[in-house]
């Protein structure tokens, strides 16, 4: 009853059902990083093409929703940064199984995860730049390719034959092309993340002896549209304390 009265707090009655919507496609990666290793090892990479793409493509459709929608929140924002992250780190593990170049792939990953810890831990704010947003959609869009490729046995029958053909001998080629894409959009996407968080200055000071906010306010805080879009440029750790 409480968790019912806490979500009440932040949205109407007849928006909740939206917003669960909105974050269960957010969510469905987080499945999707679980079930796709299962199926790997169970069926091998030919099965996976299609759920990879499928669920690269629900990045795309739960932040139109929640602006269609109108349910924009941090939760919604946190939730879909963890889903990214650990799916990203999933599908690039199995490609490497694949194509052995990619563990540079996941290890310029580990990197850029790093120091966007480290700027948490820092209380610094590292917003997603143009570069980062550009990095992550070469990754969709490379990683995407390459599962299809792996598939083309699977998915090879509804295409012509000549791009069939041309996909089967051409993988080796077209692989480590994208793969050194990726590896330089990585390399540029880390500068600039190190540079954002070198400029900025530690604040652990800001956070002493300040209490922390009760349970219903975090809820508002993370589920309320209107909280968000006044604050989403802000830092929310910032906002879970009392002034």
């Amino acid at each position: 009853m409480n968790f019912y009265i806490c979500y009440n707090l932040s949205m109407k009655r007849k928006d909740l059902a939206k917003f669960i919507i909105v974050n269960l496609i957010t969510f469905s990666r987080v499945i999707g990083a679980i079930i796709l290793p299962i199926i790997y090892f169970v069926s091998g990479i030919k099965s996976l093409a299609f759920f990879v793409v499928l669920l690269f493509l629900t990045d795309m459709i739960d932040g139109k929703l929640s602006r269609l929608w109108k349910v924009e929140s941090f939760l919604g924002s946190l939730l879909d940064g963890v889903g990214d992250k650990l799916f990203a780190f999933v599908i690039l593990a199995i490609l490497s199984y694949e194509y052995p170049l990619v563990l540079i792939v996941i290890f310029l990953e580990v990197i850029i995860f790093v120091i966007n810890t480290l700027a948490l831990s820092e209380h610094k704010n590292i917003k997603s730049s143009k570069v980062g947003k550009i990095k992550t959609a070469i990754l969709d869009i490379a990683i995407s390719i390459l599962y299809i490729y792996r598939s083309v046995e699977v998915y090879g029958k509804f295409l012509p034959v000549r791009i069939v053909k041309f996909m089967v001998s051409s993988e080796a080629t077209v692989s480590s092309i994208l793969i050194g894409i990726m590896i330089g959009a990585q390399i540029f996407t880390i500068s600039d993340y190190n540079k954002k968080r070198l400029r900025q200055v530690t604040e652990f000071t800001k956070l002493k002896n300040k209490k922390i906010k009760s349970f219903n306010e975090i809820v508002y805080m993370l589920t309320s549209r209107e909280f968000y879009i006044k604050n989403r440029d802000g830092k929310l750790m910032d906002f879970l304390y009392e002034e």
